[in-house]
């Protein structure tokens, strides 16, 4: 192992915690993973693992940030819009400030597409456009500073989102099912979240090939009652795709409703990423199929 520190943000969470087991199953860069609460079970898993843990505080100011990240080689950034809400772009540019003062020589950020710019305005999606704006801002870093290397991946769907709250499978009566979500017109983008790992690591080895590159990959593009097909197939239980309309998502009524189906909305028109070749992941892992990551991982079905 050398001596090289990659300090990965989120990494609890399931994009994070994905980097933070490719890199210690590779053994090539020494991981610190930050985290808000270094005594949670999910941090002292990582310790047990071969991490180093630190506290980070995202409301802090740029030095104290860049503190945490000092001697760190590299820095994988992913920005949870949930807990961030409008802050999300504030808190994403300071971490690249940070970066750049720390030293850091290699900057990975988890993007998505501009949907207010790609749609002329028609769509706006804050949880994508914030990101949009923090990759660009690191790319002007990045640019002003060359010493400051700066790359991207793009995440469509986790597959982990089915049967959650965010894509729930509903009981109908005994062994039959439905999911229902406003997806229509371009299929429903997924990937093993897992995937991210190998990606994030291979750009780090190779900053010279990897910058400024945005990495864009998928495992299956699938339409909702292709979904509801393998899901069938992989539960042995009946499980159909109910249509949904963008009226109708809405008119459920819960806490950020009108954003997730703008997503919805812009992804069905355009894609999770339009007119970006995913080709460059396959260069470097086999990418996750659906019916691969069912096989992997069972749902289980009340």
């Amino acid at each position: 192992m050398t001596g090289k520190i990659i300090s990965v943000f989120g990494s609890t969470g399931l994009q994070g915690g994905a980097v933070v087991n490719a890199l210690l199953k590779d053994g090539t860069f020494k991981v610190r993973a930050l985290t808000r609460n270094v005594e949670s079970p999910s941090a002292k898993k990582l310790v047990e693992k071969g991490a180093q843990v630190a506290t980070v505080d995202l409301n802090n100011d740029v030095e104290s940030i860049a503190k945490v990240l000092q001697g760190s080689y590299g820095v994988y950034l992913v920005t949870d819009f949930w807990s961030l809400f409008e802050k999300e772009e504030e808190i994403g540019k300071k971490v690249v400030d940070a970066a750049l003062k720390a030293g850091v020589q290699h900057f990975i950020y988890s993007s998505l597409a501009n949907t207010s710019k790609i749609s002329n305005g028609k769509i706006v999606v804050p949880e994508f456009d914030m990101k949009a704006h923090i990759e660009d801002y690191a790319r002007q870093v990045s640019a002003k500073h060359p010493e400051f290397i700066s790359s991207f991946v793009h995440l469509p769907y986790y597959a982990q989102g089915f049967n959650t709250d965010f894509l729930p499978i509903t009981k109908i009566e005994e062994d039959k099912y439905f999911i229902s979500f406003p997806i229509s017109g371009k299929p429903m983008e997924l990937i093993d979240v897992n995937d991210v790992g190998p990606i994030a690591l291979a750009e780090f080895k190779d900053p010279k090939k990897y910058s400024g590159v945005g990495i864009h990959f998928t495992g299956s593009a699938l339409s909702g009652p292709e979904i509801a097909e393998k899901l069938s197939k992989a539960t042995g239980k009946s499980i159909i795709f109910k249509p949904m309309t963008y009226e109708e998502y809405l008119a459920l009524g819960f806490p950020g409703v009108e954003g997730i189906a703008d997503m919805f909305k812009f992804v069905s028109e355009y894609g999770s990423y339009p007119g970006k070749d995913s080709n460059l992941a396959k260069e470097i892992i086999h990418i996750t199929t659906f019916d691969e990551y069912l096989e992997k991982n069972p749902i289980q079905l009340k």
